[in-house]
Formats: structure tokens, sequence, C-alpha cells
């Protein structure tokens, strides 16, 4: 189990990295040409990567935390230690199905466009509303604890989830309201990849500054919050093309 754990982690930690990198590349490239759909193309691949290699380790971790994690500890700190490891595994398997989540929203959104019937599919709605009641859980669990981070992330894809729900059964959408939903959900995604990063990949580096760690595991979101209202002020604006608004086609 220890190997396979292993083995995921290389491919967590080379997909992640690519990832992080590849986030970018579209969001420079002009909206909807050639390079901005390949590299939005390479980054989903490769996001989809991150999250069944993640959510498989967690899943590893949680049948058997002691085995990967706690292999030196003494037995008598292993129980409350097993508790402490399936709790963080837990966050992160959540950080997991968020990412999948919102990548696949965003290109079901874009492949849709005004046209939903895939987004209302069960499929799909099995991972929004998974992600909306898995939020609510992990709130509910970090409040329990005293862990902020389940907390603020519970609520946070409690929301996206609500949003994304509420995008994909409302009765009507409004012009380009769908090229908005594609990148606050592609973004969004970014938001998961660099927080599970900095929330598991540098919390070594930042375990000495105490509990101003938070506030870099928060960013993220902060910032991708910030970014994705800008955008949807952005985009919402009403295109001044000299036609009526009342003959003028929605794209």
């Amino acid at each position: 189990m220890q190997n396979l754990h292993s083995i995921l982690f290389v491919l967590h930690v080379i997909l992640g990295s690519a990832a992080l990198l590849l986030f970018w590349a579209p969001m420079t490239m002009k909206k909807g040409g050639i390079d901005h759909k390949r590299f939005g193309t390479y980054y989903a691949t490769t996001m989809f990567g991150v999250a069944f290699t993640g959510a498989a380790m967690c899943l590893l971790v949680l049948s058997d935390p002691i085995a990967i994690h706690g292999q030196n500890l003494a037995p008598e700190r292993q129980v409350e230690a097993a508790w402490t490891i399936r709790l963080f595994s837990l966050f992160l398997l959540y950080l997991s199905w968020l990412t999948f989540t919102t990548v696949k929203h965003g290109l079901l959104v874009l492949r849709c466009k005004t046209d939903r019937h895939a987004l209302r599919a069960p499929v799909h709605q099995v991972f929004v509303v998974g992600l909306i009641l898995g939020g609510i859980t992990l709130a509910a669990l970090g409040l329990a604890t005293g862990k902020i981070l389940h907390v603020v992330f519970g609520a946070v894809g409690t929301v996206l989830g609500s949003q994304m729900l509420h995008y994909c059964l409302k009765a009507q959408l409004k012009a380009k309201e769908w090229w908005v939903e594609h990148l606050g959900a592609m973004i969004g995604s970014g938001i998961g990849a660099y927080t599970a990063f900095i929330a598991f990949g540098a919390r070594q580096l930042l375990s000495g500054i105490g509990t101003w760690q938070l506030l870099f595991w928060i960013l993220p979101g902060i910032v991708g919050g910030i970014f994705i209202a800008r955008l949807s002020r952005q985009y919402s604006q009403p295109v001044n093309t000299g036609i009526p608004p009342t003959t003028r086609r929605e794209s």
C-alpha cells in the first residue's frame, strides 16, 4: 500500500506542477483562440490527472493512515494520530472533488453554451450536488474539531456548488453568461490547485510561521474570487454594437 501511495504521490507532484504552470497559459491568451483552446485542453486533462491521483492517495490514507504516515509513531500515539491524519486527508479529498467538478463543469459549460441538457444530466448533477453536500459536511466537521481550513473550504465549496447548480437549472441565461460561468469554473479549479499545493506541498515550509500559514492557504481563494468578480463584471457589460437591444442576437 505504501509503495502504491509513493507512486501516486510522484505522479501527483509531476501533474500538479505542470497544472500550476499550464493554468496561466489560457488566461494570458486570446479567449476563444486556437492556442487558448489547445492549452485549455492541456490544463483540463492535467487537472483531471491531479484530481484522480489526489483522490486515490487520500482513499489509501483513509483506509490505513498509520501504514502510510505513522509507521514510526509509538503505539500509544497511533490512535490519536490516525484521527488527525484522516481528518486532513478528508480535507484534501474534498479539494480533489472540488478540482474535478469545477474543471468538468467548466468544460461542459463551454461545450453546451446556451443548450444546458448535458449540464442537467444526472451524472453531472451528482458531482455538483456532491460538492454542496460534501462542503456542508466538511464545514460541520471543521466546526466540531476546530479546523478553520475545513470550515473555510467547506463553505467555499458549498457556495461554488450552489452557484453551479443554479446555473444548470435556472430558466434563462443572459447574453455571454455561459462564458462568465466557464471562466469562473476554470479559475475555481486553479484556486483548488494552488490551495492544495500550499496546504499539502508547502505546509512544512510554512509551519514555522504558526497560525499565519492559514493566510497563505486562504490567499488563493481570495485572489481568485476577486479575479472572478472582475471578469464577471467585464464580460457582463453589454456590447455596443449599434444594434437595438430588441434585435441583438445572443452569441
